[in-house]
């Protein structure tokens, strides 16, 4: 903050003094309004009493960027106190004025960067070991990975697989809400209404519409592709979110072709499957593909997928 001297201004008249302050500030926030200067002019005999009345200006708050948190708003200047004029045949008091500056406002994030608040993304890649993902620890590693490559702030932070095993639940993994993906949309608020998505007024409708391709979003921000279509995602989950018995790659450690997965489908759509994110139907096998959209056989993305994952942030 600046600080202006104040000026004191002196008036003698034949029985009394007025004495009249007027100072203004500033802050980063915003920018105090000029105080009235002008005193009332105290006639020896009869003078006239003038009277400019300080106005507090508003603070300037910081402003709202695209994907971080708004700016808190300067708050409004203050109107001054007034002076006390002195008068001997009529002047009237003048009034004096100091306005305050507003409060500093705050870093409302990155210019354009929704990225920054991601806590949920479908990974771009399949894992190269298909079913085989080194347990839970090598899924979440996974992700960890993918994540750090969008930035360093990303890949700090702690990212668990949506996975069921014998032993975890994949819905207790992962939060408790709100997720956002990496266009900054709130895909669910709260873990009962992302798992409530059957029935016809379901309330994962909402934030993550059937048939919709612009919620489940890769970890930079871009749509599964649909051609091929890749919409399969690992997950071994029931629609509550709890296991699917036997359809976990033997508990993500193989990738033999004679084991299984549940897998759902990231548009919530296809092959008259349920309207499900996480438990649509069975791989054929978990084997790794080796070519998307073709030589599918018997590997994790034999209904339509190249083996992603759905991944969030626990921090």
């Amino acid at each position: 903050m600046t600080r202006k001297p104040c000026t004191l201004v002196w008036i003698f008249g034949a029985l009394s003094a007025l004495s009249l302050g007027a100072c203004s500030s500033t802050s980063n926030g915003g920018t105090g309004g000029a105080g009235g200067a002008a005193s009332g002019t105290g006639g020896s005999t009869s003078g006239t009493g003038g009277k400019t009345t300080g106005t507090g200006g508003n603070g300037a708050g910081g402003a709202s960027n695209t994907g971080g948190a708004s700016g808190t708003g300067g708050a409004s200047g203050t109107g001054g106190a007034s002076g006390t004029g002195g008068r001997i045949d009529g002047g009237a008091n003048g009034t004096g004025g100091r306005g305050t500056g507003g409060a500093t406002g705050t870093d409302g994030g990155n210019p354009g960067d929704a990225s920054t608040q991601m806590n949920f993304f479908v990974t771009s890649i399949g894992h190269p070991n298909g079913g085989n993902l080194g347990g839970l620890a090598g899924a979440d590693a996974f992700c960890k990975m993918l994540a750090n490559n969008v930035s360093a702030a990303q890949g700090a932070r702690t990212w668990h697989a949506y996975l069921s095993t014998t032993t975890v639940n994949a819905r207790d993994r992962i939060g408790t809400g709100p997720w956002r993906n990496a266009a900054g949309h709130v895909i669910a608020t709260n873990l009962t209404d992302l798992h409530d998505q059957i029935a016809a007024n379901a309330a994962l409708n909402a934030t993550w519409p059937i048939n919709d391709t612009t919620i489940a979003l890769d970890e930079h921000g871009a749509q599964v592709p649909s051609n091929p279509l890749q919409h399969d995602i690992l997950t071994g989950s029931q629609i509550d979110g709890t296991l699917m018995a036997g359809m976990n790659c033997n508990n993500w450690t193989s990738q033999a072709t004679t084991d299984v997965a549940q897998v759902g489908h990231s548009n919530r759509f296809g092959g008259n499957r349920p309207v499900s994110w996480n438990s649509a139907h069975a791989s054929a096998g978990c084997a790794p593909v080796v070519t998307i959209g073709q030589n599918l056989g018997t590997t994790v993305g034999s209904g339509g997928g190249r083996g992603s994952l759905y991944c969030f942030a626990v921090d």
